[in-house]
């Protein structure tokens, strides 16, 4: 009978280094794409734990905090089904969503090595490297025939695949990763092109699509390289840093400039009694009724996918029903999180981020910054959106975490140390 390694020398180890870079790179390209990926790495995890002994994959089972924060997460997320107030349709379309947290202890277990770990990454950077020369090349006034954005909303103009919002926080924590990691992920000749590469990255966010969630992970993401790079005993004066940054693109950046104005007008309509479904509005409005159903329930929640009715009945009960019914979410994902769980879910969300930055303290000085980063980046945009329950955004935020994760944890090949 053929042993765990020699059936993973033979077939398995190729299919499952293949399965994790067609991952990697379809987080830049459309919805399909990541769907197809998504199924042909699970179907290869379940072949590779079936398929090995036990003993063999010692190296990728063992089991990280983050990990086991997930799978509370999940199980809570399930158990809420038995008193949600939502159908059943949208409790497992809830269910569902929250589900894309579960490609971090997957990706994990299955990349072996930091240099399989860095492969992908090289995989992810070629597909973002796409979607930017994609973006550049419609600013250019080049017809790209394979742009599937919904240009009916002129913020998409330059979006190649995604959304203006989504494309504007993949470049901008792209630039932050290749940054990061390009001692490792950019080989001889490539190492001329990643200072380029993160330019074009911040140019497209900055310049190109006015997403504000994009604009304020790039502004963070530049903070925190200029934080890493100024000695220590500077570092109160670095904090000055953003605010530089802010007021520079503030003059320089028309798209930056515009979304601030808009934004700021939308907010102060709102604080006025405005009820107009503006953008700011909308949001600012979700956000109050999902902390009142906090307060009516914090302790269970009202369930998975329960967002959409108790939004409805809360805007019924303040006198503006139907003003802007909603079956989406509260655009912000720890509000989401306590909506449907209460106070408790809340807490696992912050545990997942915390033992993702806990482990960060572990690695080397490029991957803990490049994971840090992606942290960061994470948890700005789940201030402002449901990034990680969202299509699309959420897999690139999951997988981005989880090739992080095992960039900076995973042993090398020719020591053969299991993590």
């Amino acid at each position: 009978m053929m042993d765990g390694d020699a059936l993973e020398s033979k077939w398995l180890g190729v299919l499952r280094r293949m399965s994790v870079g067609a991952l990697a790179v379809s987080v830049s390209l459309p919805m399909g794409f990541i769907s197809a990926s998504k199924i042909l790495l699970l179907l290869t995890g379940i072949a590779v734990f079936s398929g090995c002994n036990p003993r063999p994959l010692g190296w990728r089972v063992k089991r990280l905090p983050v990990n086991t924060w997930v799978y509370l997460g999940l199980l809570a997320i399930l158990a809420s089904s038995l008193w949600t107030q939502a159908s059943d349709a949208l409790m497992w379309k809830s269910v569902s969503r929250h589900s894309t947290l579960l490609l971090i202890p997957l990706i994990y277990f299955m990349v072996k090595t930091k240099d399989e770990a860095y492969w992908a990454l090289r995989c992810y950077a070629l597909g973002q490297l796409c979607v930017l020369a994609s973006s550049w090349a419609l600013f250019a006034g080049i017809h790209i025939p394979w742009q599937t954005a919904d240009i009916g909303n002129s913020g998409n103009n330059f979006a190649t695949f995604s959304s203006y919002l989504d494309q504007s926080i993949m470049a901008s924590l792209f630039a932050a990763i290749l940054w990061h990691q390009q001692a490792f992920v950019a080989i001889g000749w490539q190492r001329y092109c990643v200072s380029p590469a993160c330019l074009a990255a911040l140019g497209c966010t900055f310049f190109l699509l006015p997403g504000r969630t994009g604009q304020l992970v790039g502004l963070a993401m530049i903070s925190l390289w200029t934080l890493s790079l100024i000695p220590s005993r500077l570092r109160i004066a670095a904090l000055c840093a953003p605010i530089v940054l802010t007021m520079g693109f503030l003059v320089f950046s028309n798209p930056v400039h515009d979304r601030f104005e808009a934004s700021w007008a939308e907010a102060r309509a709102y604080m006025h009694g405005d009820a107009s479904p503006t953008s700011i509005g909308f949001r600012l409005e979700a956000w109050r009724s999902a902390l009142v159903s906090i307060r009516e329930h914090p302790l269970t929640g009202t369930g998975a996918g329960s967002w959409g009715h108790q939004y409805d009945s809360i805007q019924k009960a303040a006198g503006r029903p139907n003003e802007n019914p909603t079956d989406g979410n509260p655009h912000q994902e720890f509000l989401l999180w306590g909506v449907e769980l209460g106070l408790g879910g809340i807490a696992i969300l912050l545990g997942i981020l915390a033992s993702i930055f806990q482990l960060s303290l572990r690695m080397e000085t490029a991957s803990r910054r490049a994971t840090q980063s992606a942290l960061l980046a994470t948890v700005i945009a789940c201030l402002f959106n449901c990034a990680l329950y969202d299509a699309l955004i959420g897999d690139y935020l999951c997988v981005t975490l989880a090739l992080c994760l095992a960039a900076g944890l995973k042993p090398c090949d020719e020591h053969r140390t299991y993590a």
